[in-house]
C-alpha cells in the first residue's frame, strides 16, 4: 500500500552569510592594503599580461531542505529530507592585463564538484492502530553538485620588490550550477507485521545561473626571469558569493549559496 504525501514541497537554503562575509572580506582586504610598504604601493609595474594556475579549497558548506506533511489512515504524517555539500578543492585559473599605471583587468576562472549526503526523517501513521506512529531514518548518498565561476576582476598591482608583488581586486562574479535535488518523496508499506515503512525518493537535476561577488588578494614570489618573462609561485585569497534558485517540478523555487572563503597556491607568470 502506498501512502499519498501530496504535492507540497517547503526548501530552505542554508543561512545566507553574505553580508557578513562580505564586510569581514573588505576589512581583511583593506588591513593587507594598509600593511604594504609605502614604497610598494608607488613602485611602477611593468608588466603587460599576467596569471597562474591554483588549486584552491573553498571553506564553508550548504544545505536543502525539504519538509511536508501528509494524510494517510485518517491521520497526519510528515517526511523531511536534509541534503549537506561540505567544503570541497577546486582549480583556478587567472590570465589579465595592465591596463593603466599599475591597474589591471583579471577574468578568473573556478570550478568544482561536490558530493551530498540526503538525510530523510519523519512518522507514518499506523495502518492498525490510532497514535501509534512509525519512525522514518534512512541515508541516500552521492546527491552531485557541480559549480563554476568567472570572476571579473579590477585591480591594483603592488609590486613590493623584484621577486614579490600583491594583486589586490574587487569585481562581479559569474556563476552556473547544476545539482541533484529531491523531487518526490513516496512512502511505501513494506508488509507484514507493518511495524516499517520504505521510502522510495525522486531525484532530479536542477540548473540555475547566478550573478554574485569577489575580492581578494593574490601574492607572488619570482622564481626565473628571462627577458620580460617571469614565473614564479604564488598563493591567494578570495571572498566570493552568491546565491541561485532552483526550480522544482511543482514549481516552487528553492535557494541556495554559491562560493565562498577560497584560498589557493600555484604557477604564476608574467610578461
Amino acid at each position: 500500500m502506498v501512502a499519498d504525501p501530496g504535492n507540497t514541497f517547503i526548501y530552505k537554503g542554508a543561512k545566507n552569510v553574505m553580508h557578513r562575509t562580505l564586510r569581514a572580506a573588505m576589512t581583511a582586504v583593506a588591513l593587507l592594503g594598509a600593511s604594504l610598504p609605502a614604497a610598494a604601493q608607488s613602485t611602477p609595474w611593468e608588466d603587460r599580461v599576467f596569471g597562474g594556475i591554483s588549486f584552491a579549497f573553498e571553506g564553508g558548506a550548504d544545505d536543502i531542505s525539504e519538509s511536508r506533511s501528509f494524510t494517510v489512515y485518517g491521520e497526519n504524517g510528515t517526511v523531511s529530507s536534509t541534503t549537506d555539500f561540505d567544503a570541497d578543492a577546486l582549480i583556478d585559473l587567472t590570465v589579465g592585463a595592465r591596463v593603466w599605471q599599475n591597474a589591471g583587468v583579471a577574468l578568473a576562472y573556478t570550478s568544482k564538484s561536490s558530493t551530498g549526503v540526503a538525510d530523510i526523517t519523519g512518522s507514518v501513521p499506523h495502518p492498525l492502530f490510532f497514535d501509534r506512529p512509525r519512525a522514518i531514518a534512512e541515508t541516500i548518498d552521492g546527491i552531485d553538485r557541480d559549480e563554476s565561476a568567472i570572476h571579473l576582476q579590477f585591480g591594483w598591482m603592488f609590486p613590493v620588490n623584484d621577486r614579490i608583488d600583491v594583486f589586490v581586486y574587487l569585481g562581479p562574479s559569474f556563476y552556473d550550477m547544476s545539482q541533484e535535488v529531491v523531487t518526490d518523496l513516496a512512502v511505501a508499506e513494506q508488509g507484514p507485521p507493518v511495524t516499517t515503512v520504505v521510502v522510495q525518493p525522486t531525484i532530479q537535476e536542477r540548473e540555475d545561473g547566478a550573478t554574485g561577488y569577489n575580492l581578494g588578494a593574490d601574492a607572488t614570489y619570482m622564481l626565473y626571469t628571462r627577458d620580460r618573462l617571469r614565473v614564479g609561485v604564488g598563493a591567494f585569497l578570495r571572498f566570493t558569493g552568491a546565491t541561485a534558485e532552483l526550480t522544482l517540478s511543482d514549481g516552487n523555487r528553492v535557494q541556495t549559496d554559491l562560493g565562498g572563503t577560497q584560498f589557493g597556491f600555484g604557477a604564476r607568470f608574467r610578461f
